[in-house]
């Protein structure tokens, strides 16, 4: 509304031909279960083909929109998956199980009638044989060691830095993932955890963009990775020196802007949860009326190893835009969460 006017407008163009995604998938599996099923082996092999896909795609600013949903291309993901379980102990006395399980996906883009890019500054390239949210950037090869400005790999040889100079450097896919569960109760008592990896992920830092920019703007502050900026000749560094009129380093350049010096590997591993209880004996709380009685505590997120600079290497997209992913623009981490709790069976 304005002015407490009530008003309407269209949030998205009709677009009269679409219709549904197809999906086509065969799968192989097997199953292996050996010492009277004390160790267990699942394997999977998958092939998943989606034709027709749904793409934000753009189309000419005299429709009063950005992008119109199409059927715009089709997509494939194959992958494996293995889980293997060991069930240690599994009495009257005690049970103490461990799975663990890995698997990968291989994503890739296999019709698309014209390259689609996405995400604040085109960030994003969807094209034929990559797969889906492909970074597309200039590649940053050194900072001169001379004179502290950022230099860019230059692809088409015509020593000229320009949009044609811009290339697929990485993916938000992880090359595997997986995770390990444990399980383990002893008269009463258990005990367990869920642990989480991803490996190669790429996080697209735009916290960092901001940050260690190479700019002097008064509204923007730093981190303290500009410390490392080069400072004087001789100074061997990744980032470049603090200016406010070079293209290639200030924020308000071309080239920095989408540069994959902000481009990191997002490969963690995460202790979900821990969580330790206690079930009180039937006679015990028999006598209370009750079926039974549990006491426990659980830790969320109690531990993360990651090489990736921000606060939380689990980001999925940069909201409110499509076909994006793995873009850390100002993303709340996850907390730490610790729990207590009672669950009482009538």
């Amino acid at each position: 509304n304005y002015l407490d006017l009530p008003g309407t407008a269209p949030f998205q163009l009709a677009n009269p031909d679409l219709s549904w995604e197809t999906t086509r998938q065969w799968n192989a599996g097997l199953d292996v279960a050996v010492l009277k099923n004390r160790l267990a082996l699942e394997l999977n092999y998958y092939d998943k083909s989606t034709t027709g896909l749904l793409l934000n795609v753009p189309v000419p600013r005299k429709t009063g929109f950005a992008s119109e949903l199409q059927n715009y291309g089709a997509v494939s993901n194959k992958g494996i998956e293995a889980q293997l379980t060991a069930n240690w102990f599994n009495n009257s006395a005690v049970q103490w199980s461990t799975t663990f399980n890995i698997a990968r996906n291989v994503n890739r883009v296999e019709t698309l009638a014209a390259p689609i890019t996405a995400g604040s500054r085109d960030i994003f390239r969807l094209e034929e044989g990559a797969p889906l949210y492909s970074f597309w950037l200039y590649h940053q090869t050194r900072v001169n060691p001379e004179n502290g400005d950022a230099e860019y790999q230059d692809v088409n040889g015509d020593g000229q830095l320009t949009v044609a100079d811009r290339q697929l450097v990485g993916n938000a896919w992880p090359n595997y993932f997986g995770g390990v569960t444990n399980t383990f109760s002893w008269k009463g008592l258990d005990f367990g955890f869920n642990l989480y990896f991803e490996q190669g992920a790429k996080i697209m830092n735009m916290n960092r963009f901001f940050l260690v920019h190479g700019g002097t703007q008064s509204n923007i502050g730093y981190l303290t990775d500009q410390l490392n900026r080069w400072q004087k000749p001789g100074d061997v560094t990744s980032i470049p020196r603090l200016t406010t009129n070079a293209a290639s380093n200030n924020y308000g350049g071309v080239v920095q802007n989408l540069s994959d010096r902000y481009l990191e590997d997002g490969s963690f591993m995460r202790l979900r949860t821990l969580t330790v209880g206690y079930t009180f004996p039937k006679t015990l709380v028999g006598a209370a009326h009750l079926n039974s009685l549990r006491v426990y505590a659980q830790a969320l997120n109690l531990f993360t190893s990651t090489p990736y600079s921000g606060l939380d290497p689990e980001v999925n997209s940069q909201s409110g835009v499509a076909n994006t992913k793995n873009i850390d623009w100002a993303t709340v981490p996850q907390p730490r969460t610790f729990q207590v709790g009672l669950t009482v069976g009538l």
